[in-house]
């Protein structure tokens, strides 16, 4: 049986009560979760994943069907979602009226900056950024296999996978660093809402598979976090969670051997690895989570 691709942005909006000392903040949008589910189709939910709904049209597994949707990502407000169709489009959805459109063509894996002005994405081999509506695209970091980008929660820097290590530069461009590089591959990585830890997937714990771990964003330690194969880390805005992809059996048991899975799934845990639980029903596959808007 095949399994999916298996490869949490969010920004709390701060409230400013200004006037009458009566008058009510208006209420946060509620939090939004994206995911796709490896067979051309992405999703949306509630964060505890009730209200789930299909934003992109079926089609089927056709990877070579120009509607194919993947890597979904939710803007920090919450009301867009922005997408990769047919393999090579980023197109942004209006999450309220449905409305779609092209921003950007040759391009994948699109990540929203912390105050959603801006995309960063693969392309070319290298990482991108554009502003929001597809305007003023420029390369911030070239190089052979650079993809999978994420922002610092200051949004100066952005983070990617280039073939197995990971690197950083600064998202006005720049001299990039690398953060991580070993005998290892590492992958996925994603910084904590403080900025202060990175936790990221590799395949150093020695399985058919990779597994998620931690370190400091300025080096030390690195710390397991789980023992089963698990991808696409990302922090809850709080920092109180982390939510990841995980491949099971079909009667959901996680595997360390990712050629005896059957399905994908996202899953949360604690920072430290504790506490790890499904998170989206058994009656579909999801990987690559997403969040905006409020809690």
């Amino acid at each position: 049986m095949r399994l999916p691709r298996l490869i949490f942005v969010f920004i709390a909006s701060s409230l400013v009560v200004a006037g009458c000392a009566d008058e009510s903040p208006p209420p946060l949008a509620p939090a939004v979760l994206s995911f796709d589910d490896g067979w051309g189709q992405v999703f949306v939910a509630n964060l505890d994943g009730s209200g789930l709904r299909q934003v992109t049209p079926t089609v089927g597994d056709v990877s070579s069907d120009s509607r194919y949707a993947s890597f979904a990502a939710v803007s920090p407000d919450g009301t867009q979602l922005a997408y990769t169709r047919g393999g090579r489009f980023i197109e942004l959805v209006d999450l309220d009226s449905g409305e779609t459109r092209t921003v950007h063509e040759g391009g994948y894996q699109p990540v929203f900056s912390p105050d959603g002005a801006r995309i960063a994405f693969s392309s070319g081999g290298g990482i991108s950024i554009m502003n929001t509506d597809g305007s003023d695209v420029r390369v911030v970091a070239s190089g052979d296999s650079g993809f999978g980008a994420a922002f610092s929660p200051d949004g100066s820097r952005v983070i990617f996978n280039v073939g197995g290590y990971i690197v950083e530069a600064p998202a006005d461009g720049g001299e990039s660093k690398v953060i991580l590089r070993d005998q290892f591959w590492n992958a996925d990585p994603s910084y904590s809402p403080d900025g202060s830890t990175l936790v990221f997937s590799s395949n150093r714990g020695g399985n058919n598979g990779s597994e998620t771990y931690s370190m400091p964003v300025g080096g030390g330690d690195i710390t397991p976090l789980t023992d089963t194969h698990a991808v696409h880390p990302k922090f809850t805005p709080d920092g109180s969670r982390i939510l990841y992809t995980r491949a099971t059996t079909l009667s959901g048991e996680a595997v360390v051997d990712i050629s005896t899975a059957n399905r994908s799934e996202l899953a949360s845990m604690n920072p430290d690895g504790s506490d790890q639980k499904r998170l989206t029903p058994r009656s579909i596959t999801a990987e690559m989570p997403s969040i905006g808007g409020g809690l």
